[in-house]
């Protein structure tokens, strides 16, 4: 793009973002003080203090209290703390907190109380009273936009909480001084807890605004100036159309690494120079000689012939950062530093992934990343500022129950994901697809023997490589493989933090192999092939978990879907390929049966899924459309979703959700065309991603794929392969009539 429509790009979508901005913290109270006091509920003959009390006069007076906290909470009471606190009591949310024979750990909400806690959430006064579990005295927390108002909110709470006892006592007849004495231990103490959450909330709406104006001016210039037709070049299946030109002045690299001048893909042109001009030469002058160092770096980042014959800098890193995903417990991994944010390994090694892309796409070249619009590419960046939007719009309520903070933290993990999308779907050739999916295959069947080895020896070689290998500075966490859950299953991890984790990595590799098994010309593709995905398979029996036999199925089902033929003649392979699955994975197969039992789906696992589903329905109709904030759904403040979806419905909304199963549906869409035409090329690269993204879609709906870092990165991996793929306003590749 030429540099005044850049200009005018940046500017205007600069200029919008601060209106936005600004809108978004104009009127809107984001600051929040809070006050404590505290309350000591006795008899008119002080009991407290006396030493002939007994644990039963201790017992009453702590039953007492914790029915004074729950009486706050009414309407006539509030009044009267209204009145003295000088606040409308309309305006005050008062929460009372149940402590008396329940221990912490095991309460949670039921339905009926999330719905009136969610009511009280708009409110931007706060007045919360626990009573203590063992002693007569009630804790009172007040929190207001200034600290003045908080103060004076729970000073009131105390003389309020009197006059209303002395106006019920002069109601039923009793003389003052009869009733329950209320001691307040001290004046109101507070201050200010939160007054930075307007900046934060500016600073993230114009990012938002600044992102999605520029695509979208981007988008409208492109459809403005028409598709460019771009050199065609020859390729081993024969010529392509101009489509799979990636060179702005036709230079591309040949299947053999071999580069081609212009003249090569543009019969009739005159020829080009591939090497610079010597800059620098003697009498050209300081500025000359610089030229010469910035044309050498730009062929190191750009030249060269396809991963993983080239020296560009910039696949090879992708190639090993893929590497890490695969291989290394890279959650479990952190940095022994005190950090504003979880400094995870993968976010320690991505920013020198982002540094060198935007190298290489400073100096240019031929070669350089190029930022394409696809239906992929919608799709993804919907689902990511549907999220965004989602915590700028709710930012009020969530400053109110300091969550703010939380939903801003779990932003950054949702950006590397878009990080790494666009990096990867930029800077691979679409010649280079293929060799990152082998490659891809080859790590998955690595992590699947490793996997396959904890399951027969209860030795994770992932985390204890990974502790061994890094320095001291990082922590790594322990796997503990001889480990068993709740329903006496074995807990396999893997490289990953969590046995669906695990199930969810291998599952979105499993389609690699069966799409090239189908489209092998010749048995030993097939044999090798479905050896890769029977071991595939193996390891992610080895879970135990009942996701190792639905997922894999919703592969199979793609699969089948588009090549019922080619499926058909493998059907002699099913065979050998489960006396494999049984060999390396012995009952493991057996133990997922037998969950599947009538008797066994009754069991906690299933029972709890069932539960979530009404847990989230006061959620659900408060904050229909964005949900309550991307991130602040979070245990051990809220109860744990066993669905991504739940998940997505909670903290995004219904668009959210939608935004969510349309990114998948995308890719799906995306992909199908390709698979239509058989090409002998590109079918597998579409239909490996089209069921890595179904996999990963029905992994959603069984366990929070989201909350686990591996599933979301590799499945946005394979989604910008597909991407690198596509050319948008271009003619779609050629068929390979079959």
């Amino acid at each position: 793009m030429p540099v005044r429509r850049v200009l005018f790009v940046v500017v205007v979508s600069a200029l919008v973002a601060l209106v936005c901005a600004q809108l978004s913290v104009h009127g809107r109270e984001l600051r929040v003080s809070a006050a404590t006091t505290r309350v000591l509920v006795d008899l008119p003959r002080p009991a407290v203090a006396d030493i002939r009390s007994t644990a039963s006069d201790f017992g009453s007076l702590t039953t007492r209290a914790e029915m004074l906290g729950n009486l706050m909470a009414s309407d006539p009471v509030l009044e009267h703390i209204g009145r003295r606190a000088k606040l409308p009591p309309d305006q005050i949310a008062a929460i009372p907190v149940v402590t008396s024979n329940v221990d912490r750990v095991f309460r949670e909400a039921g339905s009926e109380e999330r719905a009136g806690r969610l009511l009280l959430a708009g409110k931007p006064y706060r007045l919360e009273v626990q009573a203590k579990p063992t002693l007569p005295v009630l804790d009172m927390y007040a929190q207001a936009p200034t600290t003045p108002e908080a103060k004076r909110l729970a000073d009131g709470a105390v003389t309020g909480l009197r006059d209303y006892l002395r106006a019920l006592g002069r109601k039923q007849g009793f003389e003052p001084g009869e009733g329950v004495r209320l001691k307040q231990l001290g004046p109101a103490r507070g201050g200010v807890i939160s007054s930075r959450g307007a900046p934060k909330v500016a600073a993230l709406t114009f990012l938002v605004a600044f992102g999605v104006t520029a695509c979208l001016l981007m988008l409208l210039l492109r459809l403005r100036r028409g598709p460019r037709a771009e050199p065609a070049f020859a390729t081993e299946e024969g010529f392509d159309p101009p489509s799979a030109g990636v060179g702005v002045l036709g230079r591309q690299a040949s299947p053999r690494g071999a580069t081609l001048s212009p003249a090569a893909a543009m019969p009739g042109q005159a020829s080009l120079p591939l090497s610079p001009p010597a800059f620098g030469a003697p009498g050209a002058g300081a500025l000359e000689g610089l030229r010469a160092p910035i044309e050498r770096l730009r062929g190191l980042a750009t030249n060269g012939g396809d991963w993983p014959n080239t020296t560009r800098v910039l696949p090879w890193m992708i190639a090993g950062f893929i590497g890490v995903l695969w291989l290394v417990p890279f959650d479990a991994i952190e940095l022994n530093a005190s950090m504003p944010v979880d400094m995870k390994l993968d976010r320690l090694l991505l920013p020198f992934l982002v540094v060198m892309w935007v190298l290489t796409l400073a100096v240019g070249g031929a070669g350089r990343p190029r930022l394409r619009f696809t239906w992929v590419h919608a799709g993804v960046g919907l689902f990511v500022t549907v999220a965004c939007l989602s915590v700028v719009f709710n930012a009020a309520d969530l400053n109110r129950t300091l969550e703010l903070d939380q939903s801003l933290k779990a932003l950054p993990l949702l950006l590397a994901y878009l990080t790494l999308f666009l990096i990867v779907a930029s800077s691979v050739r679409r010649t280079e697809v293929r060799p990152f999916l082998i490659y891809t295959l080859v790590l998955a069947v690595i992590c699947a023997v490793g996997t396959i080895w904890e399951y027969r020896f209860q030795f994770n070689f992932f985390y204890e490589l990974s502790d061994k290998v890094l320095p001291g500075f990082f922590n790594v966490g322990a796997a503990e493989s001889s480990g068993v859950d709740s329903l006496g299953r074995r807990v396999i991890r893997g490289p990953a933090g969590h046995p669906l984790e695990t199930v969810a990595m291998l599952a979105m590799a499993l389609p690699i192999a069966l799409a090239y098994a189908v489209h092998a010309k010749d048995r030993r593709g097939r044999v090798l092939y479905g050896l890769a995905a029977g071991l595939l398979m193996a390891a992610m029996l080895t879970t135990d978990r009942k996701s190792a036999l639905l997922v894999p199925l919703s592969v199979v089902l793609v699969v089948a879907y588009f090549r019922r033929r080619e499926l058909l003649r493998m059907a002699p392979l099913a065979v050998p390929m489960l006396i494999v699955i049984q060999f390396l994975s012995p009952g493991a197969l057996a133990t997922i049966a037998n969950q599947f039992k009538p008797d066994s789906l009754t069991a906690n696992t299933v029972s709890d899924r069932a539960a979530d589903y009404d847990a989230v329905r006061p959620d659900l109709w408060t904050h229909f459309a964005f949900g309550r904030g991307w991130g602040s759904y979070q245990p051990p403040t809220h109860r744990v979703l066993d669905s991504e979806i739940l998940a997505r419905v909670v903290e995004t909304g219904v668009l959210g959700l939608a935004a969510y199963a349309l990114m998948m549906l995308c890719v799906v869409a995306a992909a199908r065309a390709l698979i239509r035409k058989r090409h002998p090329t590109w079918a597998p690269i579409a239909l490996a991603g089209a069921g890595a993204a179904v996999a990963f879609l029905v992994v959603s709906t069984l366990f929070d794929a989201m909350a686990f870092p591996h599933a979301p990165y590799i499945f946005l991996t394979s989604a910008a392969l597909l991407a690198a793929v596509l050319r948008p306003s271009e003619p779609e590749p050629g068929a390979d009539p079959a």
